[in-house]
C-alpha cells in the first residue's frame, strides 16, 4: 500500500503527475489552501479516472508554514493508524519541493522510538512509479567574498565635508588645498611661532579662520582657532 501526501501548496498540479497510473491499493492526500486552490482540466480529469482513494484537507488557519506542519502532523498521524511500530507493506510519500520535509524524514529514520516507516520526499507522483531517487534541492551559490583590500585608502575631505564641520563649529566654510607640507607634523614650536605670526597678520576674526584653516588643515585648523581667537579679541580690545 502507498500513501502520498500532496504539498499542493508547493508543487501545484505538476505535482500530481502520474495520479492516473496509481492502483486502487494507493491512497492520495491532497493538501491545499486558499493561497494555492486551483487545478488544470487535464489533471482534474486523471483524478477522476484514477483508481486510487482520494482524499483533500484545506488548510483554514495559519500562516507560513501552516500546511507543511499540518501535513506532517497527518503523517504521524498515519503511521501509528497503519499499525507501523511493526513492520508492514506501507510506504509513505510526500509529494514535495520543499527540502524542509527531509528533517521529518530524518526523525523516522533515526531509530530513536521504536517506530521506522517507510517514508520518502518526491517532486511528483510519477517519480515514484519511475523509481527515480528523492531528489535534494541545492541550496543557493553564495557569492564568493571579495579578498581584503591590501592598500591604505586614501580620505580625501570634500567641500560638503568641509562645511558639515564647519556648521558645528558655528563658522563659515572654508574649502582647504593641502600642501605636501601640510602632511608633516609640526613641534610645539614651530606651531607656536605660526599661531604667533597668524595673529600678528590677521585684522579680523575670519581672516584669523581663514588663515589658521589654509596653515594647519581643516579640522587641525578649526581646534587651534576655538583655542586662539580669545587671544584674537584680548589683541584688538587691548
Amino acid at each position: 500500500m502507498r500513501i502520498f501526501l500532496i504539498d499542493f501548496e508547493n508543487v501545484h498540479s505538476e505535482g500530481m503527475a502520474g495520479v492516473d497510473a496509481l492502483n486502487d491499493n494507493d491512497e492520495v492526500v491532497i493538501f491545499y489552501s486558499n493561497n494555492a486552490d486551483s487545478i488544470s482540466f487535464e489533471m482534474m480529469h486523471k483524478l477522476m479516472f484514477s483508481k486510487a482513494k482520494l482524499s483533500y484537507y484545506k488548510i483554514r488557519r495559519g500562516g507560513r508554514n501552516a500546511l507543511d506542519f499540518q501535513m506532517a502532523s497527518y503523517l504521524g498521524y498515519l503511521i501509528n493508524a497503519c499499525g507501523c511500530h511493526k513492520p508492514t507493506d506501507v510506504e509513505f510519500f510526500l509529494i514535495s519541493k520543499d527540502n524542509g520535509f527531509d528533517f521529518v524524514i530524518d526523525f523516522w529514520e533515526s531509530g530513536n522510538i521504536n517506530v521506522k516507516p517507510k517514508v520518502k520526499r518526491f517532486y511528483n507522483i510519477k517519480a515514484v512509479l519511475g523509481q527515480e531517487k528523492p531528489q535534494k534541492i541545492k541550496a543557493p551559490s553564495q557569492k564568493p567574498i571579495p579578498e581584503e583590500v591590501s592598500e591604505i585608502p586614501v580620505i580625501v575631505e570634500t567641500v560638503a565635508q568641509v562645511a558639515e564641520v564647519a556648521q558645528v563649529a558655528e563658522i563659515e566654510p572654508v574649502p582647504v588645498v593641502f600642501q605636501a607640507t601640510d602632511l608633516i607634523e609640526r613641534s610645539e614650536a614651530e606651531i607656536a611661532d605660526d599661531v604667533a605670526q597668524l595673529l600678528s597678520q590677521s585684522n579680523s576674526s575670519h581672516e584669523l579662520y581663514i588663515s589658521t584653516v589654509k596653515r594647519f588643515g581643516q579640522k587641525k585648523g578649526v581646534e587651534i582657532y576655538r583655542n586662539i581667537k580669545s587671544k584674537f579679541f584680548t589683541k584688538k580690545t587691548g
